[in-house]
């Protein structure tokens, strides 16, 4: 497909083509209409970025992902670079070096946001032209199915906490104390999980994430939402209606931009893509911000808080339930292989109120679990032994109650000293983490030490970000809410409602992996000296293996810790399992 791609360049003139991993709404995980990338790479991972020219390919991918590239790569001609390494440089860092005066780029504009096209643009040299390829793009690749649109559905106000309207009422007051009280204004949304959020919808069009394909366009008096009209029920579109919201159909979305007449357009340059933000910068109309700063999702209210306790105490009682089967097949050498150990978890939570995996779960075992984000295939999946570790990291999404996501690294046999070493030092990282008592108001990567200073003690380090925000059945990546050490311009404040993962992991290529991750919501604390103060409460409550565990490296205060939290699931998961599973439970995690 590689071969077919340079023709199409070599006909329109174009030196370097760029294939992103995105949509036309930035959406880290996209329908298989959307899979370009994949498509022209054989590269399966959620996050890369293609780049071909007449002679070469490339595939810039970060850590998680290393490995797997490797194997799908092999034969393609395309060369991995490894993103995140010492002096890599990415792939826009890359073309800066490379691409000559008078030379020609083309990419779909649609899958890049306008803030990394102005970057770009900026660091190109001046006559280099920037082509949109979105008709290139799908010229070449014509095996990708035409784009489905399932059924919308309306989030119960007793879920989402307050209604569509008073959530509209609330950013139109913010747009007006931030940005104008006296122009005219189009506030410009593309980002799915927020239109989602904003109008209490839940939609069924991308896996994993309960999101509908959906622009929309928010005025001092009017509303303005663009779906599939055909799949929003006749009560839902009352609703909406009763909200102050008008529904037009999703293709309208470009034709209704081109003809906006208010004085200035507000858009966030980080979740709209250039196609929509391009035609506004020249005529200056726009003015940029962060969607977060009007539209808050990130800090959940009390119902949603309420959704997210229920599901995740749902999904201890299948984890537990998951975790005894698996430590009994072992014990009986009635093991499968991750493929089906995958499948087996997914079913135990769909049996129990999930409506689907929030991720594609990840089963590694043994030197796959040393792969951050590895996907076992059904005809490539390990067999699991009764020996060493098998990391599983997955979650659910529960309909109207909220969104998981947990790994456990379970022991399925006698370890080694360097197994449960590296084990306990993870779990120090996160017993601290969850620890922590911090300011109202601080970042994430303020707190990003607190989990990794065991790790770097013992000469570990951690490739990923130590924790993700987590959306209420939403998206289980909600990017501002972030704990990592490199410090971001997006990154936001932690005030009480935000819940974030806590996640350290050391990984030993070719040995294995351990991953141990909780949720955890932001909560007040006691003040201090008049200082607004908060910690975290663990919305993930399941134990961790005490026979990985390393009592002697653990500090008397991490005990405390972990004594904590085992009382905490005692107090709260125990009275939903059967006697025989309580049983069983306070034996494994008790010491």
């Amino acid at each position: 497909m590689l071969g077919e791609l340079r023709k199409l360049m070599a006909r329109d003139n174009i030196d370097w083509f760029v294939v992103f991993s995105e949509d036309g709404h930035l959406s880290e995980y996209t329908g298989e209409s959307d899979k370009y990338r994949e498509a022209l790479s054989n590269f399966t991972g959620s996050a890369g970025v293609l780049v071909v020219n007449t002679q070469e390919a490339f595939l810039w991918t970060d850590s998680r992902y290393f490995v797997q590239a490797q194997k799908e790569l092999c034969g393609s001609g395309i060369e991995l670079v490894k993103y995140g390494l010492h002096n890599v440089k990415n792939w826009d860092e890359y073309l800066a070096d490379h691409v000559w005066e008078g030379q020609s780029i083309a990419f779909d504009h649609t899958t890049l946001s306008y803030k990394k096209y102005k970057d770009l643009k900026e660091k190109l040299p001046k006559s280099v032209v920037i082509y949109d390829g979105r008709n290139i793009l799908k010229e070449c690749v014509t095996t990708l199915p035409k784009r489905s649109f399932g059924t919308i559905e309306a989030a119960p106000v007793s879920f989402a906490g307050k209604t569509a309207s008073d959530k509209l009422s609330a950013l139109r007051r913010r747009i007006e104390e931030k940005y104008t009280a006296n122009d005219s204004y189009s506030y410009v949304l593309s980002d799915l999980t927020s239109i989602m959020w904003l109008f209490n919808l839940r939609g069924s069009d991308i896996d994993h994430v309960p999101v509908a394909y959906s622009y929309a366009i928010v005025t001092k008096y009017t509303a303005t939402l663009y779906a599939s009209r055909k799949n929003i029920p006749g009560e839902v579109h009352e609703e909406l209606q009763d909200n102050g919201i008008n529904v037009k159909e999703y293709s309208l979305f470009y034709k209704d931009l081109n003809e906006t007449a208010t004085d200035i357009v507000l858009a966030d340059p980080y979740t709209n893509n250039c196609r929509i933000l391009l035609a506004f910068e020249d005529n200056g109309m726009l003015s940029e911000f962060r969607d977060v700063d009007l539209i808050r999702k990130h800090i959940k209210n009390s119902s949603e808080i309420n959704g997210m306790r229920n599901a995740h105490l749902k999904d201890a009682v299948t984890m537990i339930r998951f975790i005894k089967k698996i430590k009994e097949m072992a014990v009986q050498n009635a093991l499968t292989d991750e493929y089906e150990t995958g499948r087996m978890l997914d079913d135990m939570r769909k049996n129990n109120g999930s409506c689907q995996p929030s991720f594609q779960t990840i089963c590694a075992y043994g030197p796959n679990s040393a792969i951050v984000h590895y996907t076992a295939s059904k005809d490539g999946a390990s067999s699991i032994k009764p020996t060493g570790f098998l990391l599983v990291d997955s979650g659910g999404q529960y309909a109207f109650e909220g969104t998981t996501d947990i790994t456990r690294t379970i022991p399925l046999g006698t370890l080694t000293e360097e197994e449960k070493k590296v084990y306990t030092i993870v779990l120090k990282g996160n017993l601290r983490l969850m620890n922590m008592i911090f300011p109202e108001g601080y970042k994430g990567s303020l707190l990003d030490a607190a989990a990794e200073t065991p790790l770097w003690e013992n000469g570990y380090f951690c490739g990923h970000g130590i924790g993700h925000g987590v959306g209420a059945y939403l998206s289980v990546h909600e990017s501002v809410a972030r704990i990592s050490r490199g410090c971001s311009e997006r990154e936001t404040p932690f005030f009480p409602g935000v819940i974030v993962s806590d996640e350290p992991g050391v990984y030993l290529e070719g040995k294995f992996g351990v991953r141990l991750e909780n949720l955890l919501l932001t909560v007040k604390a006691k003040a201090n000296s008049g200082y607004s103060m908060c910690r975290f409460e663990a919305l993930t409550l399941v134990p961790f293996d005490k026979d990985a565990i390393d009592f002697d490296i653990l500090s008397d205060e991490e005990i405390d810790i972990l004594l904590h939290y085992n009382k905490l699931i005692e107090e709260k998961v125990f009275p939903l399992l059967d006697e025989d599973e309580r049983v069983w439970a306070k034996e494994y995690m008790n010491f």
